[in-house]
């Protein structure tokens, strides 16, 4: 699937679930173009919408709540893919390699939302609440798929830091190929990530 942050008509007032989404939309096109949370505004996002500011505030009350709702639902794709991927028939070490590959793919094919995740400069939050950030779903994606191919091998190591690693190094394959000025070598890509997975599960 690729990105869908596309512009819709506006809504009418009180739509409820369908404005909701509409807003959510709004925040993330205006995130991922500009970059930087603190450049996010409530009155631009409904300007964007085509509705009044208090409308806004009728479903989120600041701007890091609204962030907070398109960063979890960024996170929420990415893993549902991840998981949907890795519920082949091959075996522990078949879905780790198709999770890698679907990981590398839903960077390229959403390059609007991957920045959402990764790329868009925030607003520093207080430390103790890192752990409720979205991020650990993923990882804990890997660390579950890892741990499923260590216990196949009867391997005794550390799932939650192999996942880290592994992870780091997808991460650095899609960003670089997609910083650089060219068209995107997507199998180059796969065969960068096979290699990387074939390298953390040997043996």
């Amino acid at each position: 699937m690729s990105d869908t942050f596309k512009r819709r008509a506006p809504s009418r007032r009180g739509a409820g679930g369908a404005l909701k989404e509409e807003i959510l939309m709004a925040a993330a096109r205006l995130l991922a173009e500009s970059g930087r949370e603190e450049a996010l505004s409530l009155r631009a996002v409904a300007r964007e919408v085509g509705i009044s500011a208090p409308s806004v505030y009728l479903h989120f009350k600041d701007r890091s709540e609204l962030v907070a709702a398109v960063t979890q639902r960024a996170y929420d794709r990415l893993v549902g893919e991840l998981r949907e991927a890795g519920r082949g028939d091959g075996g522990p070490r078949a879905a780790v390699r198709a999770m890698a590959r679907r990981y590398c793919a839903f960077a390229v094919e959403n390059p609007r939302r991957y920045r959402l995740m990764f790329g868009v400069e925030r607003v520093a939050g207080p430390r103790e609440q890192l752990p409720r950030h979205p991020v650990w779903l993923v990882l804990a994606a890997w660390e579950e798929a890892l741990a499923a191919c260590h216990r196949a091998r009867s391997a005794q190591v550390d799932a939650k830091e192999d996942a880290l690693m592994l992870w780091a190094a997808l991460h650095g394959i899609v960003a670089i190929a997609m910083a650089l000025p060219y068209e995107v070598d997507t199998d180059g890509i796969e065969q960068r990530a096979d290699a990387v997975v074939d390298r953390m599960v040997a043996g």
